[in-house]
């Protein structure tokens, strides 16, 4: 089958992107044609809250992808329709997260649908987004109901489709769990925990709490260092919690807060975009992944931290507790308190979880495979029924 992705590729950086790159080779080695219609600019910059757009990803991710979409400019959603349209694949797969882009993809969309016989497929991260944006929900509207199917990452992203799109056929969505990361080059070893502690300067023996990803108000990275008080009077020196991620927005008041905490001398603040090639670094020399999150629908990140089975500490929010099994692959809190993380943090520690929970990740993350999720693209992209 030929299809197509339309959706960011290298060089613009981030989760979506590492998504659609592993999402890709697991099509091509299924036996598939893949076209991939790619950004050419993807936000503007005063709109951006980051530090920068673009950036080093792993060469083993990069596919061939034409770069034609802006999603300010009418002109880029018809040349981004043509391409599509010239290649004529069975289907298109959009990634959807924001309704930033719902306007281009609307247009690009119901051009395929009226012109032409592609199959539009959305592949959702969030149908509600976890910040407001002007007319979201009607801009997603607008854009998701020209899908022909969906593919919902957890129980409640399905459940949000249908508050937007009521009336959405059940036999058009598929629900299939975020797949998890692997960022190792292929045919590389694995370093060990030693090795990777010693590759990013962190102390051998500290017991080692890691959040990571985008630092945005909604991933709830403060609660994370009110616990670090705690957990200092708790542990002293012997645990460290590493915060690691690109700061969206001001980074002062995170500062503030840190020096507030009680905990700034165990807290390690590493602000910025991580490579693709380090990533793996940062999950192999930790102990424990911690999820913060205030809201939630799924999470990219559990998923990375399952490769490298590695237990997780989150909160009880959107899809999250139907990943992370409490008390058997981590601990899941009420969101908005530093205390009840502290608190399940230490416990992990103080009653040696790591081998069983490590044992319980191992078995978990056989239900997250790319084989899954490219069998639900298949399924939709072929208007088969689920």
């Amino acid at each position: 089958m030929k299809l197509a992705f339309l959706g960011p590729a290298p060089p613009f950086r981030g989760g979506i992107v590492t998504y659609l790159g592993m999402l890709g080779r697991k099509l091509l080695d299924r036996g598939h044609d893949l076209h991939w219609a790619s950004f050419r600019k993807q936000y503007p910059r005063f709109l951006f809250p980051g530090t920068e757009q673009e950036g080093e990803s792993a060469a083993w991710l990069h596919l061939p992808n034409v770069q034609n979409f802006v999603p300010w400019s009418p002109w880029s959603w018809w040349r981004t329709y043509r391409d599509l349209a010239d290649a004529a694949p069975s289907a298109v797969v959009i990634k959807y997260w924001i309704p930033f882009f719902a306007p281009g993809y609307w247009a690009v969309t119901w051009l395929l649908r009226t012109r032409t016989s592609v199959r539009v497929v959305y592949l959702l991260d969030n149908v509600i987004p976890h910040e407001k944006y002007p007319l979201g929900l009607f801009l997603t509207r607008r854009a998701l109901a020209q899908g022909h199917g969906y593919i919902a990452q957890s129980d409640q992203v399905r459940e949000d489709l249908y508050k937007v799109l009521p009336d959405t056929d059940p036999q058009a969505v598929v629900t299939a769990p975020h797949p998890v990361y692997d960022f190792g080059e292929p045919g590389r070893p694995r370093k060990t925990r030693a090795e990777a502690r010693a590759a990013l300067d962190l102390p051998a023996e500290a017991r080692l709490a890691l959040f990571f990803g985008f630092i945005k108000p909604y991933k709830g990275v403060v609660y994370l260092v009110d616990a670090a008080g705690v957990l200092k009077s708790e542990f002293g020196e012997d645990l460290r919690v590493l915060i690691v991620g690109d700061i969206y927005g001001e980074k002062q008041p995170y500062l503030d807060r840190i020096a507030a905490s009680g905990g700034e001398d165990i807290i390690d603040l590493v602000d910025g975009f991580v490579p693709d090639a380090v990533v793996e670094d940062y999950f192999l020399a930790a102990d424990l992944a911690v999820l913060p999150y205030v809201s939630a629908t799924q999470s990219g990140i559990v998923q990375i931290a399952y490769n490298y089975d590695l237990p997780v500490v989150t909160t009880d929010v959107g899809g999250l507790p139907e990943v992370v099994r409490d008390g058997e692959t981590g601990f899941i809190v009420p969101p908005e308190n530093g205390e009840a993380l502290a608190a399940a943090v230490t416990r992990f520690f103080r009653e040696d979880r790591a081998a069983a929970f490590t044992a319980a990740v191992a078995q978990e993350k056989l239900k997250y495979s790319w084989d899954r999720m490219a069998e639900a693209v298949e399924t939709l992209a072929s208007g088969s029924t689920p």
